[in-house]
């Protein structure tokens, strides 16, 4: 089944996106989403976490967990070297959220009439991490959801807190 466009052709509302690649793979994520990019520097593991988690930083005070695309996508775990960067985003909730990626390529612009929903396969998403596609040339990018990407990492945790939170009890 084909995606369907969200909008009419002429549509002249744009989007920008950021592009990152991961292997051979380019994905986007909406610009407006993007809070900084980070060079790779190993963060403190945290116990008892999926494998796509690859710990905590501490950036500016806040706690902010780094998650491994590659992993999350069931692609294996990034070897992660000074190459790759750290992709600071926010939630739809305002938490701080790192993504481990190859590299950050591109701003990409898009016109309406170049954007779609994902395709229902079988009564669900083609994939859960994304969040629609976007046609650039003869090229079909896919639009990563960033809420979905890190869902149910941490039940009743938060992802972001403010740097001392996590301390116990002293005694």
């Amino acid at each position: 089944m084909d995606a369907q466009r969200e909008s009419k052709p002429g549509d002249t509302s744009e989007a920008q996106f950021v592009s990152f690649e991961i292997g051979d793979s380019k994905f986007l994520i909406p610009i407006e989403r993007v809070v900084e990019f980070r060079i790779w520097s190993e963060p403190t593991a945290v116990p008892r976490t999926p494998e796509y988690v690859r710990g905590i930083v501490n950036i500016r005070g806040e706690i902010v967990p780094i998650y491994d695309v590659a992993a999350r996508l069931g692609r294996g775990a990034t070897e992660a070297t000074a190459r790759h960067v750290v992709v600071i985003v926010r939630s739809e909730d305002s938490r701080s959220i790192g993504l481990l990626v190859d590299s950050v390529t591109d701003i990409v612009n898009a016109k309406g009439g170049n954007m779609a929903s994902m395709p229902k396969i079988d009564g669900g998403n083609a994939t859960p991490f994304m969040a629609g596609v976007v046609f650039i040339d003869d090229r079909i990018l896919g639009v990563t959801d960033v809420d979905r990407l890190v869902q149910e990492t941490f039940p009743g945790i938060e992802h972001a807190m403010p740097a001392g939170s996590l301390e116990g009890p002293r005694g």
